[in-house]
């Protein structure tokens, strides 16, 4: 019997489909296993990283997102909120809360799940509420049509490389002085929010293992270090 005769006969067989869905329940139960080892060895070793450093560790905030809604609109997208591993410490003298957060966009077969790996600060002075996001297509297309894109036309490299958006826009244009941008033009690809006495940093993705979490908060701290001077 050559190969399509064979999977005829089989595709007729009334217990195929049984034979189908079990392999497929195994598949999904096996991935969900192999995600659990991996949260299992990903949390174990931040314990024990946090333990070493004097930091705080906490496996999860449930609802913690909606008490910084205000400092960035991320948190008030989509749905499946999960505000996932927490670091709390001091580094250099001042506090940080580092996390990882996770949300759904759009549902079924249309659906997107998000990740960033991001840093929370206080600092000492009153932020206008503002979001900065690297320009994308997707950002060119939304400013086309009228969407908030701050631009200044004495930095254009600034301008081309990022969106800025916010509340009040004469203080967010006084907010980010020619300092501040040449800043995040010599590092590109950044993501910024704040509101208040409140300032956020962030990068796609989980956070990344403790051998590689010196190298996160410094580049998160060149960012928060622009906003604290003048």
């Amino acid at each position: 019997m050559n190969t399509a005769n064979l999977l005829l006969a089989t595709s007729s067989d009334p217990l195929f489909p049984l034979v189908f869905l079990g392999i497929a329940l195994t598949v999904v139960a096996a991935v969900a296993v192999a995600n659990r080892v991996i949260m299992t060895r990903r949390r174990t070793a931040y314990e024990a990283f946090c333990l070493e450093r004097g930091y705080r560790f906490e496996p999860e905030r449930p609802g913690e997102e909606a008490r910084h809604a205000a400092t960035c609109r991320l948190f008030t997208e989509g749905h499946a909120h999960r505000w996932g591993f927490t670091i709390v410490g001091t580094s250099g003298g001042t506090p940080f809360t580092a996390f990882e957060y996770r949300w759904t966009t759009g549902s079924g077969r249309n659906s997107q799940t998000h990740r960033i790996g991001g840093l929370l600060w206080t600092v000492e002075r009153s932020l206008p509420q503002f979001l900065l996001t690297p320009e994308g297509l997707w950002a060119k297309i939304a400013a086309y049509f009228g969407w908030q894109d701050i631009d200044f036309a004495d930095s254009p490299e600034f301008s081309s490389a990022y969106r800025l958006r916010g509340s009040d826009e004469a203080a967010v244009r006084q907010l980010f002085t020619p300092a501040r941008r040449q800043v995040f033009e010599l590092f590109r690809g950044q993501h910024a929010a704040g509101a208040g006495p409140e300032l956020m940093w962030w990068r796609d993705g989980a956070l990344p293992p403790p051998d590689q979490f010196d190298a996160f908060l410094m580049e998160g701290q060149r960012i928060q270090l622009a906003f604290v001077r003048d």
